[in-house]
């Protein structure tokens, strides 16, 4: 076949390292902000997008995942007083990344911009002088 060049595409998997410093910014009783960094790698794949995985951790709730092309994030339409796990994907053309260490955040009380107080709901302690036990 005179004139014609063929090319064979050869499929390569790439296993790229974990993204770092991921980090989780409570920004409102519904939203959180996460923000991440490629790792240093030596395959010179292109990175063409990251997967933000979520999930609250009481009650426990099938995972979230959100596609994105920057290294951030906003998780909208979260509960309120929730804690969250979170952890990132890189995806090249021809791989991905191991998944980063999961990071939680704690959105807002609804209606307030902090954290809820500490308080011990389940437990009523009570201190007893040990002389009394015997």
């Amino acid at each position: 076949m005179s004139g014609f060049q063929w090319s064979v595409l050869c499929s390569v998997d790439v296993v790229l390292p974990a993204v770092i410093n991921v980090q989780a910014t409570v920004l409102s009783s519904s939203s959180v902000r996460v923000t991440w960094q490629d790792a240093p790698r030596n395959s010179s794949a292109l990175i063409v997008a990251y997967s933000v995985h979520f999930f609250p951790t009481f009650p426990r709730q099938p995972e979230v995942q959100q596609v994105v092309t920057t290294t951030s994030d906003t998780l909208r339409n979260l509960r309120p007083n929730t804690e969250y796990v979170i952890y990132v994907t890189a995806y090249a053309y021809r791989g991905k990344s191991e998944p980063s260490q999961a990071v939680t955040a704690r959105t807002f009380v609804k209606g307030t911009s902090t954290l809820p107080p500490l308080v011990n709901t389940f437990f009523q302690c009570s201190v007893i002088p040990l002389h009394n036990l015997r």
